[in-house]
């Protein structure tokens, strides 16, 4: 002990400990989502929805998918209740989204931002999808959860 020479035993052990805790915390914080979700530009893409001449209300929230994907879903209210006046409204009601997704994120995950969950519902009831605005939208996989902000960039002029 005394005159003994100093030894680095444990020390070890305390740095492997801090290092699995660090990755431990790390998985922990990935798996929850948290860091992930990033920026949340829904109350300003709800807010510009409803902005449009014809719609009654937007609600729209942005989740994080099961995998680990940006969402932006809802609905927007259309005081039209014809399918051809509906659908024009709720095209100008998903390019003011867009516009929003594209101005507020970085370039790369605005045009990952999914947002083929946003439902327009006419008066009537009806309800009209992202996909009916260009049934031959440019999308890998032609469902509604593929549906990306970038695959409406050159229908509305965005680059």
């Amino acid at each position: 002990m005394l005159g003994a020479e100093p030894t680095d035993e444990g020390t070890g052990m305390l740095s492997r400990r801090g290092t699995l805790g660090g990755i431990a915390a790390a998985a922990a914080m990935m798996l929850s989502g948290c860091g992930l979700r990033g920026e949340d530009v829904s109350a300003e893409a709800q807010e510009a929805a409803a902005a449009v001449d014809g719609v009654t209300s937007a609600a729209l929230e942005q989740e994080l998918g099961s995998r680990f994907q940006r969402l932006l879903r809802g609905r927007i209210e259309i005081a039209e209740s014809g399918r051809e006046a509906g659908l024009a409204v709720y095209d100008e009601a998903m390019r003011a989204v867009v516009t929003v997704v594209h101005d507020r994120l970085d370039a790369e995950t605005a045009r990952r931002m999914q947002v083929g969950g946003i439902t327009g519902v006419l008066a009537d009831g009806t309800e009209l999808d992202a996909l009916e605005l260009d049934p031959d939208m440019p999308v890998e996989d032609p469902r509604l959860d593929r549906v990306s902000a970038g695959a409406f960039y050159a229908r509305y002029g965005l680059g």
